[in-house]
């Protein structure tokens, strides 16, 4: 091993080199790890783009199936209200009974447009109303449930218990029997209540 001769430069030297081999393993680590993370982030792209393709793939199959479905249902639609249309025609004809192009069956085809129409509005309005019944009796079932929970909670209340104890102890605030031209009290007497006992 080379040396200077004095034993402190060459500890000097040493650590010189050693701190310069250390910085340059330091920036190589870096360096290879640099390119290890720019590698795995287009990996990472590249993947999401494969996925990100794929669904558009899919995406766009899926768009035209459903695009055909509904071609195929509109037009469907369209030749059942055509076929609605010549029923309706044949219907207000009565199978001939009036002549075909005349004014009865004019007005009968009329007429039958029109009954579908009520009919349609009546459902409609029955909707409505059942709805609003269901709805009325929703809110009629809460207002019970709430005023069962007030009243149990002011007869379960204390002041109230000692109040009306106190009402039925004295005898003096109860009304008497016979008040008002004859008419009952609104609580029986003790004779009353011991007569009705025996």
């Amino acid at each position: 091993m080379p040396t200077t001769g004095n034993h402190t430069v060459d500890i000097v030297l040493a650590c010189v080199a050693g701190a310069i081999l250390l910085f340059l393993g330091y920036q190589a680590g870096r360096f290879v790890g640099a390119l290890r993370a720019a590698r795995l982030v287009s990996q990472k792209e590249q993947d999401l783009f494969t996925a990100q393709k794929g669904f558009r793939t899919l995406y766009e199959q899926e768009l035209s199936v459903v695009k055909g479905e509904n071609a195929k249902l509109a037009e469907q639609v369209q030749t059942l209200t055509a076929r609605v249309e010549e029923y309706r025609k044949k219907a207000a004809g009565f199978g001939g009974l009036f002549s075909s192009g005349g004014k009865r069956a004019d007005a009968m085809y009329a007429l039958l447009l029109e009954n579908e129409a009520l009919e349609e509005a009546l459902y409609t309005q029955n909707e409505k109303l059942r709805q609003e019944r269901t709805d009325a009796l929703e809110e009629s079932m809460r207002n019970t449930s709430y005023r069962r929970v007030l009243m149990g909670q002011l007869l379960n209340d204390e002041r109230i218990k000692g109040y009306v104890a106190e009402v039925l102890a004295d005898d003096k605030r109860l009304p008497a029997p016979s008040s008002n031209g004859g008419s009952a009290g609104a609580l029986p007497s003790k004779e009353q209540a011991q007569a009705h006992a025996d």
